[in-house]
């Protein structure tokens, strides 16, 4: 009979706001039973488990890197300790591990392994924006980040509008803080000004901003974004 252990996908805070309105009881539970994390970067997942375990030393707990040159060893070392009975919780820096985070190699190889993987409620920036958006949570796409640069990142803005936004679906991006506007900008100078642009911005926090309009309102006010962890999603308004 198998005494494994089991990969535990622990939530992150999306920003500095209460622990306690975004996770429930469960999540405590786990994580002070747990010695063993794997994550993004060690800072946020400290932070995190003193938020929702102030009793637990620290420094009594071992940390592992997914966010390194060696990747692949150290998921074998993960897979090995659950093996032997060590459950193993993995921590991205906010939201949830895996989407549009490190984790997801980590859980395939464990699903290859037979290993019970264990998703733990929490708050996913991708799911709320489109939540708050008005635009189609019945069929939409995650395109994750688009190229950097100007020319190629309008180029896949046109195949969008050409391919795919005539069949009503929901097209969600995410960026770097330092290219928001870059973003945004090259967004109302390529969609026709129909079509509905939802910018959320810092979801969860005192300074939350979600608004939806079309991409011709939104030319007539701009924001500014630049520093602020935004959502972008685009679809048809009807």
């Amino acid at each position: 009979m198998k005494t494994w252990g089991k990969l535990y996908l622990i939530p992150n805070v999306l920003g500095e706001h209460d622990a306690g309105l975004a996770f429930p009881p469960n999540n405590r539970e786990v994580v002070s039973k747990l010695y063993h994390f794997a994550v993004e970067n060690l800072k946020p997942a400290r932070r995190l488990i003193r938020k929702l375990d102030k009793e637990k030393v620290i420094d009594d707990c071992l940390f592992y890197n997914l966010v390194t040159n060696n990747a692949n060893e150290v998921y074998t070392q993960i897979v090995t300790l659950i093996k032997n009975g060590k459950s193993v919780g993995v921590i991205s820096d906010a939201g949830c591990p895996g989407v549009a985070d490190p984790g997801a190699a980590l859980v395939r190889q464990c699903q290859e392994q037979g290993i019970e993987v264990v998703p733990l409620v929490g708050p996913s920036s991708i799911l709320l924006a489109l939540m708050a958006s008005g635009l189609n949570g019945q069929h939409f796409c995650f395109h994750g980040y688009l190229p950097k640069d100007e020319t190629a990142r309008k180029q896949q803005l046109e195949k969008l509008v050409k391919n795919e936004l005539k069949n009503g679906s929901a097209h969600i991006f995410i960026e770097t803080p330092y290219r928001n506007d870059h973003l945004l900008q090259s967004m109302l100078q390529v969609l026709p000004e129909a079509v509905g642009v939802c910018v959320a911005a810092d979801i969860l926090l005192p300074n939350q901003y979600i608004k939806t309009r079309t991409v011709k309102a939104w030319k007539q006010d701009v924001p500014i974004l630049k520093g602020r962890q935004v959502i972008f999603i685009c679809g048809m308004m009807a």
